[in-house]
């Protein structure tokens, strides 16, 4: 049976900015009303958007999924990573989530879904990899634990990628050797894009998942799963 999607379907984007994102916007905008918020106004359909700062929060009730892509890649030696990293990392991977779920949580709709990117790194132990990989595993405990709180409402998931050719990971992909490089550390031997990330968002916002809760889809190239 086809499942039809609804354009009234309201979903806000997170970091809209990020490729991703976009990415997800220019795909899939004639099939979801989507709320663009970012502090880059070019991304954002709401004025001095601010994550930690939910006076800047745009006030929509009945809210049909919330999509939360900001993160960070702070890739260092424990040793040289500072405590204001730890916690830079941390505001922006999880706090900001929280302080957007404690804002909209009662303004949700029946059968919503939320969406939350995290890392292969949550599951896979990767040297340099010591901030992120904490503040994705924090993300994605949370997920489990309100995909429980939260049941049968909402349901929660998350999305984990390995390394991307995104625009946060573009230093990764400055020359051909290291795209090589970089291919080469995953099964497939290809690196991800921004659209089969997007692509797994967008199954997990729409009622095609509608019996999919608490659960964490690993998109990349085979990294977390398998070796070969």
């Amino acid at each position: 049976m086809q499942i039809l999607l609804k354009k009234d379907m309201k979903i806000l984007l997170v970091g809209a900015s990020s490729d991703i994102a976009q990415n997800l916007y220019n795909n899939h905008k004639n099939n979801y009303n989507f709320i663009r918020l970012s502090s880059d106004l070019e991304h954002s359909d709401v004025d001095n958007f601010n994550l930690q700062d939910p006076t800047t929060y745009v006030d929509e009730d009945n809210i049909d999924g919330i999509v939360y892509f900001p993160g960070t890649i702070v890739l260092k030696p424990f040793k040289q990573l500072s405590l204001e990293t730890f916690e830079n990392d941390y505001n922006i991977n999880v706090l900001g989530l929280i302080k957007i779920l404690k804002y909209y949580e009662a303004k949700l709709s029946e059968n919503s879904s939320l969406v939350f990117i995290s890392t292969v790194a949550a599951k896979v132990g990767m040297p340099f990899h010591a901030s992120i990989s904490m503040c994705k595993s924090s993300l994605e405990a949370l997920a489990r634990s309100l995909a429980a709180e939260w049941s049968p409402k909402v349901r929660v998931n998350c999305v984990a990628p390995s390394l991307v050719e995104t625009k946060l990971a573009k230093r990764f992909f400055r020359n051909d050797k290291q795209k090589e490089m970089m291919s080469d550390r995953h099964p497939l031997k290809k690196t991800g894009v921004a659209d089969d990330i997007s692509s797994a968002v967008e199954y997990l916002i729409s009622k095609k998942s509608k019996w999919v809760t608490g659960q964490v889809f690993g998109v990349d190239g085979g990294m977390s799963t398998i070796k070969i």
